[in-house]
C-alpha cells in the first residue's frame, strides 16, 4: 500500500482509537458497571427525571445519577437526548462495526460499487492495495476527515 492510502488508514485507526477510549473513560464509573453501559434519559417532574441515568446501574440512589437536570430548557433536552443515543455502548458498538468494515475494505484489494469519472454509479470497480476505496474515505470523512482530501494534512485533527 502507498503512503497515502496508509496515512489515510492509520488517521482513520487513530479516529476510532480516540473515540472507544472516550467511551471507555465514559463508561468506568465505579467499575461494578457493566463495561459498556447504556444511558436513558426521561423527561418529567419526577425525582429521577430530566437527569441522563445509568440502565441497570446497580447503585441507583440519588449520588449515582449524573446530578444535572437537563429538561429546564429545550437546549437542555436536546442535548441530553443526543448524550444518550451516543453513549458508551453505542459508540463502542460503532467502532466494532467500522473496524469490521476497514477489514473488507482496507489497504486490500477488492471490488466495491463507486462513481466514475462521468458520474455514473460502477457496480464493480476495481480497488488495488494502494487505493483507498469510497468506503474507507466516506468512513474517515464520518469521523472529521477533510470530504476529498486523499491523505492527511499536517494539522489534521482526530475530532
Amino acid at each position: 500500500m502507498t503512503a497515502r492510502g496508509e496515512d489515510v488508514l492509520a488517521w482513520l485507526e487513530s479516529a476510532i482509537a480516540a473515540r472507544e477510549e472516550a467511551a471507555q473513560k465514559a463508561a468506568a464509573l465505579c467499575g461494578c458497571h457493566p463495561s459498556a453501559p447504556s444511558w436513558s434519559f426521561q423527561d418529567g417532574d419526577g425525582p429521577t427525571d430530566g437527569r441522563i441515568l445509568v440502565v441497570n446501574d446497580p447503585h441507583p440512589e440519588a449520588k449515582r445519577k449524573i446530578a444535572r437536570r437537563w429538561n429546564g430548557t429545550y437546549d437542555g433536552l436536546f442535548m441530553a437526548q443526543h448524550v444518550v443515543f451516543h453513549d458508551p455502548v453505542s459508540v463502542l458498538r460503532r467502532c466494532a462495526a467500522d473496524r469490521k468494515l476497514l477489514e473488507l475494505h482496507g489497504g486490500r484489494g477488492h471490488s466495491c460499487p463507486a462513481y466514475d469519472y462521468d458520474g455514473d454509479l460502477d457496480e464493480f470497480a476495481r480497488f488495488y492495495n494502494h487505493e483507498v476505496c469510497p468506503v474507507v474515505q466516506h468512513l474517515a470523512e464520518s469521523y472529521g476527515f477533510p470530504a476529498g482530501q486523499t491523505s492527511p494534512s499536517k494539522g489534521d485533527q482526530v475530532t
